[in-house]
């Protein structure tokens, strides 16, 4: 009988982490250049490190920033102010940022230093809107229990929000920045959006 692979991230494991394997295997083989807002203590950086050519990873809160390693470039700054050109890098991933601020401006931020044809990836958050949102919150709980009781929990030292949107106005708000992009709901209270900037048009 086969051995089910360990996650690479058992013994640093939360909902985020739990996600980063998926999140990692959308970037696109192409991208040379990828950036990573809201990089906190880098451990996505790292995880993407070999795939690409140059990483840069951004955060306001200076206090989690590690310094370079590599090919991985860390920076202080604000997710709404980047201060980086204009089409720069041909991926941008968003890990749990969009809620702690206004999304449109966000967003707008990260297609704006995403070069055309470039990918956009955004995990993230939201928050529960009632009834409709009951079945999908108790399979959230019993896999968060399966899951706690096999992994080694991780809590990093990270700037904590919770959201204000709920899961359906998430998603609209989503829909509305980036036509035509791919929302997916995702175990452990996660979505992952991912959106090709158009080549022309923007």
């Amino acid at each position: 009988m086969a051995r089910t692979a360990r996650h690479p991230f058992a013994d640093r494991w939360n909902h985020n982490t739990h996600h980063f394997p998926l999140l990692r295997s959308r970037l696109p083989a192409t991208a040379r250049r990828v950036l990573d807002i809201g990089c906190g203590d880098g451990t996505f950086c790292r995880f993407v490190a070999d795939r690409s050519a140059s990483v840069v990873g951004v955060d306001v809160d200076v206090s989690v920033l590690p310094r370079e390693s590599g090919q991985v470039v860390f920076a202080a700054t604000s997710a709404d102010a980047l201060g980086l050109a204009d089409g720069t890098f041909d991926a941008v991933t968003m890990s749990m940022v969009l809620h702690h601020g206004d999304p449109a401006r966000l967003l707008g931020e990260a297609v704006r230093v995403l070069a055309p044809g470039g990918v956009l990836l955004v995990l993230g958050l939201g928050r529960y809107g009632g009834w409709r949102d009951a079945p999908r919150e108790v399979r959230d709980v019993v896999t968060h229990r399966l899951f706690s009781r096999r992994m080694t929990p991780w809590d990093p030292p990270t700037v904590k929000a919770d959201p204000e949107l709920t899961w359906a106005e998430t998603r609209s708000v989503l829909r509305d920045e980036l036509p035509g992009c791919r929302y997916e709901r995702l175990p452990l209270w996660r979505y992952l959006v991912s959106w090709q900037k158009p080549t022309t048009g923007l």
